[in-house]
C-alpha cells in the first residue's frame, strides 16, 4: 500500500520539482500534502465521496491501488501552477475516470399515469 508521502513525491516528480529517485524537500512535501488533502475533500463536491479525513505523510493512501496513478496526475496538475511547471498531461481525464468508477445509477421508474393512459380504455373501463 502506498502512503500519502508516496503520492506527493510522485506528483512532485511529475511536475519536475523533485528529481526522480530523490525525496522532496520538507516544505515541498508539506505543501503537496496540503494540496492532496484539499483535493480529496473537494472531490465530494464533484460527486466522488470517499469519506476523507486529513492524511499525514506517513498515513496509508485511502483508495485502492487502481486510483493511485490518477490521483498522482491530478495532484501534479494542481501543483504545477504553484511551481510554474508546464504540464503535458490532462489531469481532468483522470478525474473523469475516477468519477465514473464512483458513479451509481439508480433504477429508473415510470409513473403509472404514463403507462396506463386513460385513452387506452373504453368508457366502461375495459381495454380496447
Amino acid at each position: 500500500m502506498a502512503t500519502a508521502q508516496d503520492i506527493v513525491t510522485r506528483a512532485l516528480q511529475k511536475c519536475r520539482v523533485t528529481p526522480i529517485g530523490e525525496a522532496p524537500q520538507a516544505s515541498d512535501a508539506s505543501h503537496g500534502l496540503d494540496a492532496l488533502n484539499q483535493m480529496l475533500h473537494a472531490w465530494k463536491l464533484r460527486g466522488v465521496d470517499i469519506t476523507h479525513s486529513d492524511l499525514g505523510l506517513a498515513d496509508t493512501f485511502p483508495l485502492a491501488d487502481e486510483y493511485q496513478e490518477g490521483t498522482v496526475y491530478m495532484l501534479a496538475g494542481r501543483l504545477s501552477t504553484d511551481y510554474q511547471a508546464p504540464r503535458d498531461f490532462d489531469p481532468d481525464d483522470w478525474f473523469r475516470r475516477i468519477q465514473a468508477a464512483y458513479t451509481t445509477i439508480s433504477a429508473a421508474t415510470m409513473p403509472n399515469a404514463l403507462t396506463k393512459m386513460p385513452s387506452r380504455y373504453w368508457p366502461q373501463g375495459r381495454p380496447r
